[in-house]
């Protein structure tokens, strides 16, 4: 979050003047939104007829094991996150991810973190919004927030339809890191002055690779870390 050349102080109190523009990486689920977006989306769609009350029943079970404990996040779990899309062309994606954005997104925004990232931007920052998402969800939500660059689980196409598979390596743990790293590398910029903010403790690698680290709304082992470590928690 930046603060204004003026010195007004800013709406989340964490920015001082800076002397040049940096950039400021933000992470989606539990972060920019509340909420597990996969699931959310996966709701969304069934509403709209697109998914089966069989595929929604399956999707929350595993995401009640989840937070259970009972299962962990692998790639083939995040690469059946994909299949939500089979089939569909990819104009018709740009409108349902519209309309998700719209109804389902944007009432969750995380209101601290949301006024960060546009503080950001009014101050000429790069903002670059890294997740673990499906693209087409990150892409639809950055162009309301009217941010550029994002990085998420890209989606293959074949033609101009969805095959429901993932190409390429999801931006996850220690990748977001890397991938921060190629765009602070590709914009000259410096570490110490960019940002991350993130919820999570796999987000660790991310957060330790800039200069100032925020903790959102932080899960416990987060939490933990962040107070440790000095770091400013939205809340």
């Amino acid at each position: 979050m930046k603060e204004a050349e003026d010195n007004q102080p800013s709406e989340s109190g964490l920015l001082g003047p800076t002397v040049s523009p940096a950039v400021a990486f933000f992470d989606l689920d539990g972060t920019l939104v509340a909420g597990q977006t996969t699931l959310l989306l996966v709701v969304f769609l069934r509403r709209a007829g697109v998914v089966s009350g069989t595929f929604l029943l399956g999707t929350g079970l595993w995401f009640l094991a989840y937070k259970a404990g009972l299962v962990t996040v692998t790639e083939k779990s995040r690469s059946k996150s994909a299949s939500v899309l089979k089939g569909l062309a990819v104009t018709e994606v740009e409108e349902l991810m519209k309309r998700f954005t719209e109804e389902v997104m944007a009432p969750r925004l995380h209101r601290a973190a949301s006024a960060a990232l546009a503080e950001h931007l009014a101050a000429g920052d790069r903002v670059v919004v890294v997740s673990a998402a499906l693209d087409p969800v990150i892409r639809a939500l950055c162009e309301r927030l009217h941010v550029a660059d994002h990085v998420g689980a890209s989606c293959e196409v074949d033609g101009d339809r969805y095959t429901g598979r993932l190409n390429g390596s999801i931006p996850y743990g220690d990748e977001k890191a890397r991938v921060a790293a190629g765009f602070m590398e590709r914009w000259g910029a410096d570490p110490c002055a960019c940002w991350a903010y993130a919820d999570h403790e796999t987000d660790i690698a991310l957060l330790r690779s800039v200069g100032h680290p925020v903790a959102v709304n932080p899960k416990p082992a987060l939490l933990e870390i962040a107070k440790r470590s000095g770091w400013p928690i939205l809340s």
